[in-house]
């Protein structure tokens, strides 16, 4: 693995969020990279020596942790830590590192951490926040635990609150930490090029504020019958108005279709614009399909359209943000099962 590769990930790690680009490149070279395999785990004993704090720098890792609460279970994806409270509360368990279809973690010891913070004291403001809430998390089951007893609850019931206390406080020994939302968000986001979706985006806003404008200008100069699609019904004095959702409807049909066919994928950009102008189309006359009323300057197709445009932009932008946030939860609530 390059070292501009580790240093991105751990630039993302939370306890060296404060160092500059040249400091995390220093610290990077304390930890050792260590590959994978498939199917060849790491056992780290439950000892001073072999506790380690492990970040994911790229794949996934399963971590197992044998606990008085039994064996818990967890998943490390990229930017993801654990085993820094083990190393600085002197607690260890014995930890079990594996992958499926290979991973590099990096390790660092006891002695590396301190290097660390001898040289970078501001991370141990970081490592004390966390280890503060980890306290403090603690001291609040230490606290229902002596509840309990005072509440003088019968033997079984008094049992199965304490094992239930226990097994929280157990749980926590395991405790993964995540990469943040904020780490996330620059990995997802901020470093995404345009895709697809963008383009969809621009054709919606820029039918939706060409159709504006148009409407707006024949209105203005009374072009109606110049400029808008009108189909005569015999001697009916009121033609038939084609309102442009119709297009828009078309569009959104023929652009879908042809993303279907090899040779449409070969211009999806060209085929997102054309379906984004197709939205913009319909949505600018949402509230004529909504509610049949033909008064074009309806409220409410404004509204559906700044949703609408929302949404395009979260899926533009965002999309992969969402995706790894919801996995994240996920796998908390899994892990947390």
């Amino acid at each position: 693995m390059q070292p501009t590769a580790f240093e991105a990930v751990l630039s993302q790690v939370s306890i060296f969020g404060a160092l500059r680009v040249d400091e995390i490149g220093r610290v990077a070279r304390k930890f050792d990279i260590v590959e994978l395999a498939a199917g060849a785990p790491i056992e780290l004993a439950p000892t001073a020596d072999a506790a380690r704090l492990v970040v994911v720098a790229r794949g996934q890792v399963d971590l197992s942790v044998t606990s008085s609460a039994g064996t818990l279970q967890s998943t490390l994806e990229p930017g993801d830590r654990f085993g820094e409270m083990q190393i600085l509360s002197g607690v260890h368990q014995a930890v079990r590192l594996s992958t499926e279809k290979g991973a590099v973690i990096a390790t660092l010891n006891r002695g590396g951490l301190d290097r660390i913070l001898e040289e970078f004291p501001v991370v141990a403001l970081s490592l004390a926040t966390e280890l503060a809430s980890e306290q403090s998390a603690k001291n609040d089951l230490a606290r229902q635990l002596m509840e309990l007893h005072a509440e003088g609850l019968e033997g079984e019931e008094l049992a199965a609150a304490i094992t239930e206390r226990r097994h929280a406080l157990a749980k926590r020994g395991a405790r993964v930490r995540r990469q943040t939302t904020r780490a996330i968000f620059d990995r997802l986001v901020t470093r995404q090029g345009a895709e697809p979706p963008f383009w969809m985006l621009t054709g919606f806003l820029v039918a939706l504020a060409g159709a504006r404008l148009v409407v707006a200008l024949i209105l203005k100069y009374g072009l109606q019958k110049q400029l808008f699609a009108l189909v005569q019904n015999g001697d009916d004095p009121n033609p038939m108005h084609v309102h442009h959702f119709n297009y828009g409807m078309i569009l959104i049909g023929l652009s879908g279709l042809a993303a279907l066919f090899p040779i449409g994928r070969r211009a999806l950009r060209l085929l997102a614009f054309a379906f984004g102008v197709g939205l913009g189309l319909v949505f600018d006359e949402f509230a004529l399909i909504w509610n049949l009323n033909p008064e074009y300057a309806q409220g409410l197709s404004l509204f559906a359209a700044g949703i609408a445009a929302a949404v395009l932009f979260q899926v533009t932008y965002f999309r992969s943000f969402w995706i790894a946030l919801a996995r994240r939860g996920y796998l908390a609530w899994r892990s947390g099962r």
